[in-house]
């Protein structure tokens, strides 16, 4: 099947290439014939990229042991689930899964332009061409990109998926990424071939607008879901560390938001018109700098792939391909000229700008805080980027709530100021109530400058959060006030839904906005974070079946949390396959430890935290190397606030010796040489008697509104997205 799917990957790339020759032919010689060509060929590659997707998704099915990529990214104990989303955990698949998305999309697009004959139809053709071509020339000539290289010698096991990715959110969170990275092809292709033909005085933003929104949606939701995931896997109480994989998604989603806003510029006042095409092109080239720093191995984080060969010729494509489009956009700049200047910026345009502004100068700063390591010789890290991101999205936060309140062209008014006087007021009540809900008994000698500035920037954030949310109550108020005149029959509830289907440009957008709102004073609260660290001493306990079980009665206090450990159990896990029973190759080892949590010293919860052992195993023996440790937090949620409590490394009671190696004793323990699951009683002597746990705890306040923000910037992204009532009043 190797060769099989490498002959696909081989009969794209001359798919490809010949589709460029006869499109470029077409456009020179004027040959329609030539161009018709050329699209179908474009149009046949779908179905060659997903022959060779079936082909690696059935091997990785099968767990064929012949395929390197199969061996390093899979095995036949894994779920099911986890074996076929293992397509996208590795580069080589990644990039598979990314020409295949690409040819769908393209697929689409050319069916959907079919029956036009503009001319820049062919160069939006050629465009999407020579994108795919370059994907497909890694596939075939750099063995990193290779999905089907074979594996010599023979192996005998997979080494399996990495366990930090076996997840719920990370079976959804690539895909979904990569739905948003690869459909910013369209917008750019289509923005390209109104660059390059000069068909600029046409609405050609009309259509890029929906492909632009598509896109927009998939990197934010894919974004906020790799948060979920940051949160509830890797154990360090947070859920956003502006890791340069993190970064790299979301760069591109800023400068699509900042694309969004000033495309209703252009359209309502014919302005930005340069600025607009310059804001596709660079979005697009950042969607492909996200792509090689994912993939090139440069810059390091937890969701990047190891390094890899292919960095070279894919940075030299991204700074190609930029210079040129901004060559030509340069080129073409007397014909995009604004309309109108703008006169005044107290003015609805003027607030865009200034969002445009932020938004882009946020993106630069955050590519600066990137590539640190290479320009600084060191990282940038959370503090520095917060140093400037919090006041920038306070910033944000008062451009929501403020600029649907302004008019077009002049300038704030009477009329403005009267409408903002109640959301204000009512921002200035919340952030009040904020800070007594928060307030915290300590003097300024306790705490440092940062400390308080991050808290006055938290109570400033949630006030302006407040007011904006006042503010898109007002508005939707008005606007349902203004339906009920002209529909009297409706109610109030009926009225507003119908509103919001009728205009979902204006309503959809506010209720985005509302998400957004929500998602930054779940942000707020991590001004108010509490963390300790607690040590437990452990006692060893008769074992029980196939478990060695230790209890404690210490006890550990946080903020209003008393907590009281219980036992800590090291037991085994099934990964996948259980139907032979347990063996060295499935089992997981678990240190499972519960604990017995009281709040103002009423029950609160009780709460179970986990540190899972997953073994390596060796490809070419099928034996046990080590163990790879990943973390398993246990979070109790209130609207307030989360209590955060992770199980950390396990050492000896005596300092003075080595920590105890408790998986490997766990496994010697469980198993005989035959790697068969039989108690060997006699190891059980080689447990220490005593050991401490150490334990991290956090407070983190308002996450709940987090994930609330992010549900709501869901639904109403896909509001917008869907055309669902847009025909109806």
């Amino acid at each position: 099947m190797n060769d099989f799917g490498a002959l696909c990957i081989i009969t794209s790339f001359a798919i490809l290439i010949f589709s460029i020759v006869q499109t470029s032919y077409g456009i020179w010689k004027r040959d329609k014939q030539a161009i018709e060509l050329g699209r179908y060929t474009l149009m046949a590659n779908t179905a060659v990229i997903l022959l060779a997707f079936i082909v690696l998704l059935v091997q990785l099915f099968r767990t064929d042991l012949s395929n390197y990529y199969v061996v390093m990214h899979s095995n036949e104990h894994l779920p099911l689930f986890y074996r076929l989303t293992g397509i996208w955990s590795g580069s080589s698949g990644s990039l598979l899964f990314w020409n295949l998305l690409l040819s769908l999309f393209t697929f689409i697009v050319l069916w959907q332009t079919r029956e036009l004959v503009q001319d820049r139809i062919p160069i939006l053709n050629l465009t999407l061409a020579v994108i795919a071509a370059f994907f497909s020339y890694l596939a075939v000539f750099y063995p990193d990109a290779q999905p089907f290289r074979e594996f010599q010698p023979a192996a005998v096991a997979g080494r399996g998926l990495n366990p930090l990715l076996q997840h719920w959110a990370m079976v959804i969170h690539p895909p979904i990424l990569y739905v948003g990275y690869v459909s910013f092809a369209i917008p750019f292709a289509i923005a390209a071939s109104a660059l390059i033909t000069g068909h600029l005085s046409e609405n050609w933003f009309r259509f890029v607008r929906r492909w632009t929104i598509f896109s927009w949606f998939f990197l934010g939701t894919g974004i906020l879901l790799g948060s979920k995931w940051a949160y509830e896997e890797l154990g360090w109480g947070g859920y956003w560390a502006w890791d340069p994989v993190e970064n790299a998604s979301l760069m591109p989603w800023l400068l699509s938001t900042a694309f969004l806003h000033s495309m209703i510029i252009q359209e309502r006042r014919g302005m930005l018109k340069f600025w607009n095409l310059f804001l596709i092109i660079l979005a697009f080239h950042f969607c492909l700098l996200g792509t090689w720093i994912t993939r090139s191995g440069v810059l390091e984080g937890p969701h990047s792939f190891s390094k890899s060969t292919i960095g070279t010729p894919f940075i030299i494509y991204i700074g190609v391909s930029f210079l040129f489009f901004l060559g030509f956009l340069i080129y073409r700049r007397d014909s995009l000229k604004p309309e109108r200047n703008l006169e005044a910026m107290t003015s609805k345009e003027g607030s865009f700008l200034f969002n445009n502004f932020l938004l882009v100068i946020a993106t630069l700063a955050i590519l600066l805080g990137v590539f640190s390591p290479l320009l600084y010789g060191r990282e940038f890290k959370a503090p520095w980027f917060n140093s400037w991101g919090v006041p920038a999205g306070i910033l944000l936060i008062f451009l929501m709530g403020s600029a649907p309140l302004l008019a077009w062209r002049k300038g704030a008014d009477k009329i403005f100021f009267s409408t903002l006087i109640k959301p204000l007021l009512v921002g200035f009540a919340g952030a009040g109530a904020y800070i007594l809900f928060y307030t915290r008994n300590f003097t300024i000698s306790d705490y440092s400058l940062g400390d308080v500035l991050g808290e006055v920037y938290s109570v400033i954030a949630v006030g302006l959060g407040i007011f904006t949310i006042a503010g898109i109550a007002q508005e939707y108020h008005r606007g349902i006030v203004a339906r009920k005149v002209a529909y009297p029959g409706e109610n109030y509830f009926f009225a507003g839904f119908r509103m919001l289907l009728k205009n979902k440009r204006r309503y959809g957008g506010y209720l985005v906005h509302l998400a957004m709102v929500i998602l930054f004073i779940g942000f707020a609260g991590n001004a108010f974070k509490q963390n300790t660290s607690i040590k437990f001493f452990y006692f060893l306990n008769v074992p029980e079946k196939n478990e060695i079980v230790y209890s404690s009665q210490d006890t550990g206090v946080l903020g209003d949390y008393q907590i009281s450990a219980n036992t800590l159990k090291i037991k085994p896990l099934v990964n996948g396959d259980a139907k032979n029973g347990l063996n060295i190759q499935n089992v997981i080892v678990s240190h499972e430890a519960t604990f017995q949590v009281k709040r103002h010293l009423k029950e609160f919860s009780t709460m179970v935290t986990e540190r899972r052992f997953y073994p390596q195993i060796s490809h070419l023996s099928g034996d046990f190397e080590t163990h790879i440790p990943t973390s398993e937090p246990a979070i109790t949620s209130t609207p307030k606030e989360d209590l955060y409590i992770q199980l950390g490394a396990i050492e000896h009671s005596d300092l003075s010796d080595e920590n105890p190696d408790l998986p490997l004793l766990f496994m010697n323990y469980l198993f005989t040489n035959e790697n068969q699951p039989v108690r060997k009683l006699e190891n059980f002597n080689r447990f220490p008697r005593q050991i401490v746990a150490n334990l991290e705890v956090w407070i983190n306040p308002l996450v709940k509104f987090i994930w609330a923000g992010s549900l709501l910037f869901f639904f109403s992204g896909l509001l917008i997205l869907l055309p669902i009532g847009e025909s109806r009043p």
